[in-house]
């Protein structure tokens, strides 16, 4: 497989659609990660009330794979209940599992990573927006419980 095949159209069709969100301004759930192997930033900002996601900007200085990745989780989380599965692990699991169909519980849009699960080194670029928003939803999560408990 040709590394140039990875950038198909669909790829960059979402990157593009992410690049041209704006970052919400309006949060109270965040949370920021680097790759430091290849430079890649991503940073989620999420309205959460009443346990549902309002709105949802993740914002990339990166590569189109992880811009992909980040429209992606703007798509499939926006408007939409808190998670409640490891979802960042099942789609590890996938990436690495050549032979796995897509889960259930994740948009079909997600077969553009397809040609990624060849290609290990890219994996961190694909999976990061999404390791960026559980990390964020886990801290939330987590204050959230300690102020009730110390209430």
């Amino acid at each position: 497989m040709n590394n140039l095949s990875i950038y198909q159209e669909k790829i960059l069709a979402l990157a593009n659609q992410n690049k041209i969100t704006t970052p919400i301004k309006d949060f109270n759930c965040s949370y920021d990660m680097k790759n430091p192997m290849c430079g890649d930033e991503v940073k989620v900002r999420i309205k959460i009330l009443q346990n549902k996601i309002e709105t949802i900007s993740a914002i990339v200085r990166g590569c189109a794979l992880c811009e992909a990745s980040a429209g992606l989780v703007v798509q499939t989380f926006s408007n939409k209940d808190l998670p409640d599965t490891n979802f960042l692990e099942i789609f590890r699991h996938w990436l690495n599992n050549l032979d796995q169909k897509i889960p259930e519980k994740f948009p079909i849009e997600i077969d553009v990573f397809e040609p990624i699960r060849e290609i290990t080194n890219r994996h961190t670029c694909v999976t990061m927006p999404f390791d960026a928003f559980n990390k964020a939803i886990n801290k939330y999560k987590n204050e959230k419980t300690s102020n009730q408990q110390s209430n």
